[in-house]
């Protein structure tokens, strides 16, 4: 009899952990769909400039905002609504991101003008950076196991699918249009909401905590991050020193200010006392630099250079594509199954 007992409970136990096991695979693979939007549609854009430019008749520099201001928005927004996820629930952000990509991928396809689609690409550059943080969050409370690795599976995710973006996009454009690489994103969205809803566990309530919001770093942050941009988008008409000049002043403006916070916007004080740490994101920083100089110039060159159409040049960027998910480095003893967190 009580081996029997004993029996029952194990099957029990096995029982509910298999079931813990999957819930945290659907978790998983909710955050995963949110954090491919970002680099997806940051790079998915890059193959319709061409036609963007000619429908709206504008020039070089007025299409790069495009993407200039996708990349500012992204940079500013993601880290702090890090610290909003934080205060008002991961969940919460969470669903608040995919509701605003969901609004802009209808609306940006409508808009008559540049100012409007811009407002609109803002708006999706918000949406997609509140994913991440919120993603994360919501990994580091819910998954048990293998932390990390999870993590590093949906950093190889983003990368690929910022890889793919000009191919997808170079494909499909053909058949609608420029409109249509926004459209992609709303079954995406779809699955990711439904997903969220039924598998991502609600916010617990906390105690009251009072947060001390660095408005000042968000502004000067902003502003050095704005003016880098304006500085290298000028770099075609000539070289500006005196938006170098301000570019680099406001950012010891802000390393200064930053570094005398107690609670900072960015914790530069971090990377001062680890520096090999902050060797590594300076490596990070320019071999991104260079992977997307690539991906997104590439496609405009293909195109209003060589000639080729948009379903050629996604075609000619799949090579890239290939590459971006060869690139991830192998652990050492090679792949096995424990490595591929959704198996």
């Amino acid at each position: 009899m009580e081996y029997e007992v004993t029996a029952g409970i194990t099957l029990e136990e096995n029982r509910l952990a298999e079931k813990n096991t999957r819930h945290e695979k659907f978790i998983i693979l909710t955050v995963a769909l949110g954090v491919i939007l970002n680099p997806l549609n940051t790079t998915m854009i890059t193959v319709a400039l061409p036609s963007i430019t000619k429908d709206f008749q504008l020039d070089a520099t007025d299409i790069s905002w495009l993407i200039a201001s996708y990349f500012i928005i992204s940079a500013v927004f993601t880290p702090l609504i890090g610290k909003l996820s934080d205060a008002y629930g991961r969940k919460n952000i969470y669903l608040i991101g995919l509701a605003l990509v969901v609004v802009s991928s209808i609306l940006a396809p409508l808009s008559p003008n540049m100012p409007v689609l811009l407002a609109m690409r803002g708006v999706q550059a918000v949406g997609t950076s509140a994913l991440y943080p919120a993603g994360i969050g919501i990994v580091r409370n819910t998954i048990q196991n293998r932390q990390n690795r999870v993590i590093g599976t949906l950093s190889v995710f983003a990368t690929t699918s910022a890889a793919f973006g000009p191919t997808i996009s170079g494909l499909l454009i053909q058949f609608g249009g420029w409109p249509v690489i926004f459209y992609v994103n709303l079954p995406i969205l779809a699955v990711g909401a439904v997903l969220a809803i039924l598998y991502i566990p609600k916010d617990e309530k906390t105690k009251a905590t009072t947060y001390k919001w660095d408005g000042i770093g968000i502004i000067l942050f902003s502003l050095f991050i704005t003016s880098w941009m304006v500085f290298l988008l000028s770099l075609e008409n000539g070289f500006q020193v005196g938006t170098l000049l301000l570019a680099t002043l406001l950012t010891v403006m802000f390393y200064a200010f930053e570094k005398r916070r107690d609670t900072p916007f960015i914790n530069v004080n971090f990377f001062r006392k680890n520096l090999n740490i902050a060797l590594i994101y300076v490596h990070y920083i320019m071999a991104t630099l260079i992977f997307f100089a690539i991906l997104l110039n590439l496609p405009t060159y293909l195109q209003s250079v060589l000639g080729t159409s948009s379903r050629m040049a996604g075609i000619i960027m799949l090579s890239l594509s290939i590459f971006a998910m060869l690139r991830p480095p192998l652990p050492r003893g090679g792949w096995n199954e424990q490595d591929f967190v959704f198996l």
